[in-house]
C-alpha cells in the first residue's frame, strides 16, 4: 500500500524487487492511491485492510511525507502472526492494533536485507520492499536490526468525534472518496439512532435537512443521506449525486450532526 500512484516505475520496481526475493509470494496491491502525504487515510486504510488478508500477511505500506533521516524504518511483529513493514510515522501502528498488538518491534539497521545502493527518497523500493520480502521468504525477524521497544512506535491522532448531550455528534470529513461521499471520523456505532430518523446536518453555517438509513435502496435519488459505508464509517452522501461537489465538501470541514423532528407532510 502506498501513496506512490500507477504513473511511473515505483510500485512496479517494489514488486520486481519482492518477487525477485520471495519467489512462490502472493502480491496483493490494496491500492497505491492513498492521497498524497496523508497518513491518517494511510493508516485507516490499512487498519481496515487486515480484516481481510490472511493471518500470515507480511505488510509493507508506505506513505512518507517527513524526512527520511528523522524517522526510523522498521518492521512490527503482531500478535496474529503478521508483519507490518514500513516508516515509523504513525502509518503502521493501527494495523498492528488491530491484528492483536505488537509483540516485538525492530529498526531495519541490517543493511544485507537491503537494495543497495539504498536511495535517500526511495526506501519503499530499497529497504521496506527487500525487507518485507526477505520475511515472507522466511528470514529471521532478530536479524533485520535492531530490536526496540514497541511502546516506542509512533502513533497518530484521529479526528475526534464528540457526542453532545442533545444526541448530536460533531465530526470531521476525513476523506472524500471518487463518488463524492464525504467519509466522517465518526463509526455507526458513534450514532445512537434507528434507520430512517431524520437528521439536521450542518458544515460551517449551513445546515441542511437530511436522513439516516441503511443502504442508498433506502432513499430517493438526490436525497442527502447519512449512510454506514462497508466499514461502518458514517458517510454524507446524496443518492445517485455528488455530495462533495453540490454541498461545497472538504476534507477537515467540521460536521454537526442531529437528530431533528420529522416534517410535517406536505
Amino acid at each position: 500500500m502506498s501513496d506512490y500512484g500507477l504513473t511511473d516505475d515505483s510500485v512496479g520496481s517494489c514488486k520486481g524487487v519482492m518477487v525477485s526475493i520471495a519467489t512462490q509470494a502472493h502480491l496483493v496491491d490494496i491500492t497505491h492511491s492513498v492521497p498524497e502525504f496523508d497518513v491518517i487515510r494511510g493508516a485507516e486504510i490499512l487498519r481496515h485492510t487486515t480484516r481481510y488478508m490472511p493471518t500470515n500477511a507480511v505488510y509493507v505500506a508506505v506513505v512518507d511525507p517527513g524526512p527520511k533521516t528523522e524517522r526510523r524504518a522498521l518492521a512490527a511483529e503482531a500478535h496474529s502472526g503478521a508483519y507490518l513493514v514500513g516508516p515509523d510515522n504513525g502509518l503502521l501502528l493501527p494495523a498492528a492494533e488491530a491484528l492483536g498488538g505488537v509483540v516485538r518491534a525492530v529498526h531495519l539497521t541490517n543493511q544485507r536485507y537491503h537494495v543497495e545502493p539504498v536511495s535517500d527518497t526511495f526506501q519503499g523500493r530499497d529497504i521496506f520492499s527487500p525487507v518485507a520480502a526477505h520475511l515472507a521468504a522466511g528470514a529471521d525477524f532478530k536479524d533485520l536490526g535492531e530490536e526496540v521497544g514497541p511502546a516506542s512506535m509512533a502513533s497518530i491522532d484521529f479526528p475526534r468525534v464528540h457526542r453532545e448531550p442533545d444526541g448530536g455528534l460533531v465530526t470531521q470529513i476525513i476523506d472524500i472518496d471518487r463518488f463524492g461521499n464525504a467519509r466522517l471520523s465518526a463509526m455507526q456505532k458513534d450514532l445512537d439512532l434507528q434507520y430512517g430518523a431524520p437528521l439536521q446536518v450542518k458544515v460551517d453555517d449551513d445546515a441542511m435537512d437530511a436522513r439516516y438509513v441503511q443502504s442508498f435502496g433506502a432513499s430517493q435519488v438526490g436525497d442527502l443521506l447519512l449512510v454506514p459505508d462497508s466499514h461502518w464509517r458514517l458517510s454524507l452522501a446524496v443518492n445517485k449525486g455528488n455530495a462533495a461537489r453540490a454541498l461545497l465538501l472538504a476534507v477537515g470541514d467540521q460536521v454537526r450532526i442531529e437528530p431533528s423532528e420529522e416534517p410535517p407532510p406536505i
